[in-house]
Formats: structure tokens, sequence, C-alpha cells
């Protein structure tokens, strides 16, 4: 009997080893990032980044192609995109449903993907406030997921923060462009309005 009892208490420690080892921390749960960055460009400058679905390819890191399918014909605002995103011999393609809310909100959601269980990115967009001063405003990014799979929960809870920070430095850069082509933009028209005077 105490022999019995023995292998019994045994097989329970191996079993519970066994569930440990093959089940993961993350695998039944919706991971969320969010991020907060106050920024010196007006909120319209900084809804017409993020909405401008097409230009992703050309600043956000591994993105490799991003084209807006589809339009809203009364706002004229983006409502459906396709994201390719490329990573050594790993690459994917997300199809987006997209509701813009100018100039205040983009958000993103991948319905059919057989990598995730969610894909959800909101972009908010806020004047500062008590601020005179439109120049300035406040993005705040808001992303939630879950992969299918397991194991890919686990891995990306320790490499899912870091790729939220790239993405949003790769958006304020952008940002920094748009705004410097802006102002010489002016330049140049000031100048040609001068030249044209005298």
């Amino acid at each position: 009997m105490l022999q019995i009892r023995r292998q019994a208490a045994t097989l329970s420690r191996r079993a519970t080893f066994c569930r440990n080892f093959f089940s993961f921390p993350g695998e039944s749960q919706t991971q969320a990032i969010s991020l907060t960055r106050t920024l010196p460009y007006s909120p319209a400058l900084l809804y017409s980044v993020v909405s401008n679905v097409d230009e992703y390819c050309t600043f956000v890191p591994y993105c490799t192609e991003s084209r807006i399918t589809e339009y809203n014909k009364d706002t004229k605002q983006p409502t459906k995109a396709i994201l390719c995103v490329g990573w050594q011999k790993f690459e994917e393609e997300f199809e987006s449903e997209l509701t813009c809310d100018a100039p205040h909100t983009v958000v993103a959601e991948s319905f059919k993907h057989s990598l995730f269980k969610i894909l959800y990115t909101r972009w908010s967009i806020f004047p500062i406030p008590n601020n005179n001063d439109e120049s300035q405003g406040k993005l705040v990014l808001d992303l939630k997921f879950q992969f299918a799979s397991p194991l890919y929960n686990t891995i990306s809870a320790q490499f899912a923060p870091a790729v939220a920070q790239i993405m949003i430095e790769a958006f304020e850069k952008r940002m920094a462009t748009v705004q410097r082509l802006k102002l010489m933009d002016g330049d140049k028209r000031a100048a040609a309005a001068a030249a044209s005077a005298n």
C-alpha cells in the first residue's frame, strides 16, 4: 500500500510538471500596450500622418507595402487598407478595416488572419488642454493583440513593448519630416510672392 501511494505521488508530480511545462502564461489573454507622446505638431498634422496609410511603407519599420483599398464616399476617409510586413524570411499580409474620425482618431482592426485572434490599433489625437498654442498635440497609441498560438503569445510578451516603442518613434520622425517639408514649402511660396511683388 505504501509503495502504491509513493507511485501515485510520483505520477502526480510528473503530471504537475507536464502541465506547467506545456502551458503558457499568456495563452488566453489579450495583451495591451499604451503609449502617449506630447509633440510639437498640430493635431491636424498628427492626424494627416496617421491616417495616410499609403505612406506607411516609406517610414514604418518592416512594413514593405501599404495601400488604402477603400474610402468612405461621403467623408473621403479611408475604410480599408492592406499592410505587408516582412522580416528576413517572414512575410505576412494584413487586411484591416479602418475607422477614421478626423481629426481625432484612427482605428485599425484585422478580423481575418490566421496568425492573430485579435489585432487592434487605435491612434487618438488631442489638443493640449489650457494651451493656446495650436502647434502642439498629444498622440496616444493603444495596441491590443492576441496570437492564435499560445507559444507566440508567450514570446511576444517579451518584445511587444519594444516593437510598439519603435513604431511610435517612427511616426514621430515622419511627423518631423512632414513638418519640415511644410515649412520649406511655405518659405518657397513666401519667396515667390516677394519676388512677384518686386
